[in-house]
């Protein structure tokens, strides 16, 4: 199993609370970052770590989305594994691991060769299928291109829909079909997780569902959760009524669940600053915080010899988390 994301500059600091969590939750593990175009001083940071994927050369853009789709042109890129033998498990940057390990991954694998499923994906939220998912935004003329492609395919539009922010595929030829039509769509809202649905039901890939509240908890799954403690010498968990759940998503087609914004976070001597992408509600925030001051303590001194990180004019006893003005 290869575990594998992707990040800009715009999103490095929240993708090291996604590092530190997946360290802590999947331990002797690596999970390798494309990159979507890194400052130098970022990439730089990650190559060290091991986890750097290269970005393959003649990418048509530098769209975050359009090199997700290209998934297979950075896993070729690499040399790391052969992308013909591996499972490739993508996580989205903005994924915090809560109790899940890796036998939950490996019980998934298993399922799938059980069922022949080349496809494991979560369902969306709402339970939506194509054809409605084309009236999911506010302006639905924009989703036109969806619409247009849906038809142009033959595909029934009550075919259930998809989400690509956390899935496992042992396909190769599925990655390449959907660099190819996320290429070909003319851009629209959620594009490139459009042509992921597309090309999954036009080629009749078969998929085997997960439950998305479980494997990823976004939007208004996060006003249900439940955060518990960690016991002495335990991690925290989040549930859902009695459902655990193994990472929170920081997604939302709603407003209130997300803090977007530049921000500050000192961490004894050291200070991270930049944009950050965080869950709003306060106890999921500061559970996301404590992983990145982690993180921050770990690699410290690397942080600051590349610029990353500074020193802080007035450093906090524990870590200190501020908004700051925007531009």
């Amino acid at each position: 199993m290869l575990f594998v994301t992707g990040a800009n500059s715009g999103f490095f600091n929240s993708l090291l609370v996604t590092l530190q969590s997946f360290a802590e939750r999947m331990p002797g593990r690596r999970l390798l970052v494309c990159d979507y175009g890194l400052h130098p001083a970022q990439a730089e940071f990650l190559r060290r770590l091991g986890v750097l994927l290269e970005a393959p050369p003649k990418l048509p853009s530098r769209n975050v989305f359009y090199c997700k789709a290209a998934l297979l042109r950075y896993l070729r890129h690499s040399g790391d594994a052969s992308a013909e033998d591996t499972t490739a498990i993508w996580l989205d940057g903005d994924l915090t691991f809560m109790d899940v390990g890796p036998r939950d991954f490996e019980a998934v694998v298993t399922a799938m060769k059980s069922a022949g499923a080349r496809i494991a994906a979560c369902r969306e939220p709402a339970g939506r299928g194509l054809g409605q998912m084309t009236a999911a935004v506010a302006d639905a003329a924009r989703m036109a291109p969806f619409a247009d492609a849906i038809t142009a395919a033959g595909v029934d539009p009550a075919l259930p829909y998809f989400s690509s922010g956390l899935f496992v595929c042992d396909s190769p030829a599925f990655l390449a079909r959907w660099d190819e039509m996320t290429l070909a769509v003319e851009h629209h809202p959620l594009f490139e997780q459009n042509m992921f649905n597309l090309a999954l039901h036009r080629d009749r890939v078969a998929c085997m569902a997960l439950d998305c509240e479980e494997w990823q908890a976004q939007g208004y799954s996060l006003d249900r959760l439940e955060l518990r403690a960690a016991p002495p010498g335990g991690r925290a968990a989040a549930f859902v009524g009695a459902k655990n759940i193994k990472t929170l998503h920081a997604t939302s087609p709603a407003p209130g669940h997300l803090l977007i914004a530049p921000c500050r976070l000192t961490v004894r001597e050291l200070e991270l600053v930049g944009t950050f992408k965080l869950l709003m509600a306060e106890r999921l925030r500061m559970h996301q915080l404590e992983l990145l001051a982690r993180f921050v303590l770990t690699h410290g001194e690397a942080l600051v010899r590349l610029g990353i990180c500074t020193r802080a004019a007035s450093p906090a006893e524990g870590f200190h988390f501020t908004t700051l003005p925007g531009p």
